[in-house]
């Protein structure tokens, strides 16, 4: 076997094995996920993001929704504690008051989670 080979097969091998430990951690389900999120405006025309967050566990969980809507191009964050029961769904909303219907003709909504966690009883 030459040093290329050689080379080429140990780093295959040693990303499959990485790629293995990845794999196996994504197959746990998360205790908290966002389901769907939405831009709306209120009556006073200002720009809403709403978020559907669930809990999928038998156990309350707490987490920071996370609301970084792209606005004409300019990226945005505000973010909103929530504690969830077992095995319910929330919607969960961020309000920017500075942003008017009339100013925002683009907005594209990003909602993820952070600090997901067990509310110890």
């Amino acid at each position: 076997m030459d040093r290329r080979t050689f080379l080429a097969r140990g780093a295959g091998f040693a990303g499959l094995c990485g790629l293995a430990g990845c794999l196996d951690a994504s197959a746990d389900a998360a205790p908290v996920l966002v389901a769907s999120s939405d831009v709306a405006f209120d009556e006073a025309g200002a720009l809403v993001i709403e978020a559907i967050v669930s809990n999928v566990e038998a156990d309350p969980y707490a987490a920071t929704v996370v609301f970084r809507p792209e606005i004409d191009g300019e990226t945005r964050e505000r973010t909103v504690g929530v504690t969830l029961d077992p095995n319910s769904t929330r919607v969960v909303r961020a309000t920017y008051g500075d942003v008017q219907r009339a100013n925002a003709p683009s907005v594209t909504p990003h909602v993820s989670l952070r600090d997901v966690r067990r509310v110890r009883a």
